[in-house]
């Protein structure tokens, strides 16, 4: 299996599912109907590319 790419945003960590070059997407795409197509729940874009991420929960103490 492929190893998964991270991205640290904003003190949060995204799994990275999904990644597209802006440049072939319509420029008013619609961003729910991509969330839910690549089944992601954030878009990223930098130097010309989408990344369509899942948010990481951070971990919880449940007990002690």
């Amino acid at each position: 299996p492929a190893v998964s790419q991270l991205v640290n945003y904003n003190g949060k960590l995204f799994l990275v599912k999904r990644t597209f070059k802006v440049s072939e997407l319509k420029s008013d795409f619609d961003t729910n109907v991509m969330k839910e197509w690549t089944r992601t729940d954030t878009l990223l874009r930098k130097d010309g590319l989408l990344y369509c991420c899942e948010l990481i929960p951070e971990a919880e103490i449940i007990e002690q």
